[in-house]
């Protein structure tokens, strides 16, 4: 009886392993459908990234482009941390330089700013030399991250915005709300008249989002709090909150929308748990051509 009972243990042990390993190495689609009558064409297509930290799903990351290329997308936009920071280990960024170089052939891309790109522009210099680098190798690639700037899409009716909070907001267990004119002083006044899409890697701040007037908001960094729990969500978010509301999904703050990735990679705790990868398809769609 002993017997069974270990090798049943161990058996349990390596379905679990199993089950980790797939749940934090299989990339996934999750649909959004929204609608705006700002749209000057009847449907704009968007494949979402966010949170890669490097990470490669099959060579060169010849999945991501399968399933980006299967979506057939208007443009790609990025929702930060494409990379990973470190004061360690030495940096080379060719996963997400690769990716990057390889979308942007094929489609608009958008590449808005994380904590972690915005870690390479701090003192002291060596930092710097490493944002210096990166951002240079996306410049030779035709590749520009946004960084508090907009972009016009005139044929769809479309303002991209590409926030760049400081390193204040990213602080853990305190809240830093952001104040009032803040988001008027980076990026200026919303433009009214164009369906405005904020790329603003930090959710937590949604309420200062909706207030300025984003339509929609696209955003990463809780990696979909690394183990969802059936009716709880999230577990912990990067700020190590307990079960933060803002996890993965969409969101509703008065008339804006925001959707928040579950991220396509890992970083510091390298598993994900009922959580995988996922690619952001976000199509919207214009009400005057009900």
């Amino acid at each position: 009886m002993k017997y069974i009972l270990i090798i049943g243990c161990v058996l349990l042990l390596i379905l679990l392993g199993i089950y980790v390993y797939r749940e934090s190495t299989l990339l996934s689609i999750t649909e959004y459908i929204l609608t705006s009558d700002k749209l000057k064409v009847p449907e704009y297509r968007i494949a979402m990234l966010s949170d890669l930290h490097e990470k490669s799903h099959g060579r060169d990351n010849e999945e991501v482009m399968k399933r980006i290329d299967e979506l057939h997308p208007d443009a790609v936009m990025f929702a930060g941390d494409m990379i990973t920071f470190s004061k360690t280990h030495p940096f080379d960024y060719g996963v997400s330089v690769s990716l990057a170089e390889r979308i942007a052939a094929r489609y608009p891309l958008y590449y808005g700013i994380g904590n972690h790109e915005e870690k390479l522009k701090r003192p002291p210099g060596s930092y710097m030399r490493q944002w210096e680098y990166y951002t240079g190798e996306l410049k030779k690639r035709g590749i520009r991250i946004m960084q508090n700037e907009a972009v016009e899409i005139p044929e769809a009716g479309i303002t991209v915005y590409g926030l760049d909070l400081e390193h204040l907001y990213f602080r853990r267990v305190r809240d830093y709300p952001i104040p009032d004119g803040y988001l008027n002083e980076k990026l200026g006044a919303v433009d009214p008249e164009n369906y405005s899409i904020l790329l603003a890697h930090l959710p937590d701040q949604f309420a200062a989002y909706a207030k300025w007037g984003a339509d929609l908001v696209l955003s990463g960094h809780v990696h979909g709090g690394v183990i969802r729990l059936p009716f709880f969500g999230g577990l912990v978010s990067p700020q190590l909150k307990l079960f933060p509301h803002y996890d993965a999904g969409r969101f509703e703050e008065g008339s804006s929308v925001m959707i928040l990735s579950r991220g396509i990679g890992t970083h510091s705790v390298p598993i994900r748990i009922n959580n995988r990868a996922e690619i952001v398809h976000i199509i919207i769609r214009s009400e005057k051509t009900k």
